[in-house]
């Protein structure tokens, strides 16, 4: 509980740049050292961004001034997902709209701090929910569940939220924008060669699964879910 509190340099910067809510205060941080895990760190800040762009200004920002990221949905996790030193970025507040759904092709668009359960409530009229079902459905975030890999009592039957994410829009640890989704080979070549973070994760996640592919073949654990770092495994290049 006892993280340093941010320059005053840093402060003042992330009040100009952000448009939402800036929180600095030692009882927001207090507020926001929990979850439902067991653990209680004491984050540097919070940061309630209104829109994507907040969203980029501030990790561009922590980027510049060396300060670490956690992005944020309900809090609901059990094992300290959303808790450390860091600035959080609480998604929950603003970034929660239902942007479009597609009954026809059975798929919706939302922004990462929709909530589950009011997520399903709008699906529920076409005769469609989210796959995974946890038990913190009434908190639970979309972009806490893509992050965590959410399952549920019934993912036996549904799969885990890996297998519904179809498309993802991101901001990178520089403050940058990506879209990751199907890509043609062509597409690929493309944004490979582009002088972004972007492009350089396309040119080197390939690689790097080329080079170690024997290993995340072999290497990974035969259970039904694993969060333990990255889903390599799980990765398709069908190009």
């Amino acid at each position: 509980m006892n993280t340093p509190d941010v320059s005053k340099d840093f402060a003042d910067a992330l009040r100009r740049v952000v448009r939402g809510d800036v929180r600095l205060d030692r009882m927001s941080r207090i507020l926001y050292s929990t979850d439902a895990s067991s653990y209680q760190i004491m984050p540097v800040g919070i940061v309630l961004p209104r829109d994507v762009e907040d969203v980029c200004a501030a990790v561009k920002l922590a980027a510049d001034h060396n300060v670490p990221v956690i992005p944020r949905g309900g809090g609901t996790s059990l094992s300290g997902q959303t808790v450390g030193p860091a600035l959080i970025l609480d998604h929950s507040r603003h970034l929660d709209r239902i942007i479009e759904i597609n009954p026809e092709e059975r798929w919706i668009r939302v922004e990462a701090g929709a909530v589950l359960d009011q997520v399903n409530a709008a699906l529920r009229l076409h005769g469609l929910m989210v796959g995974p079902d946890p038990a913190s459905s009434p908190a639970a975030t979309l972009g806490g569940m893509t992050g965590n890999n959410s399952t549920g009592a019934h993912s036996i039957v549904y799969g885990m939220m890996a297998d519904h994410v179809q498309e993802v829009s991101v901001v990178l640890s520089d403050g940058s924008t990506a879209h990751f989704g199907p890509m043609t080979a062509e597409s690929e070549r493309a944004l490979g060669g582009q002088p972004t973070l972007e492009g350089r994760l396309t040119r080197e996640v390939p690689r790097f699964l080329d080079r170690y592919a024997d290993a995340i073949e072999t290497g990974y654990p035969t259970v039904w879910r694993n969060v333990a770092g990255y889903n390599l495994n799980r990765v398709q290049r069908d190009l």
